[in-house]
């Protein structure tokens, strides 16, 4: 009865830190800022209306 309790409070707990570090993944990718280039003020993603201003 022991080795079963111990191999059921094990595997719970595995499955408790899996969970908690994909949620920290997840969270972490999120809060990560986006990058701007030197120089710049704002991300260097260009908008189809912003392409069109530059004549792209």
């Amino acid at each position: 009865m022991k080795k079963v309790l111990f191999g059921i409070l094990g595997a719970m707990a595995v499955t408790t830190t899996v969970l908690l570090v994909r949620q920290q993944k997840q969270v972490e990718e999120h809060e990560r800022p986006r990058l701007v280039p030197a120089g710049e003020n704002t991300p260097a993603t260009l908008s189809i209306d912003r392409m069109r201003e530059l004549g792209l």
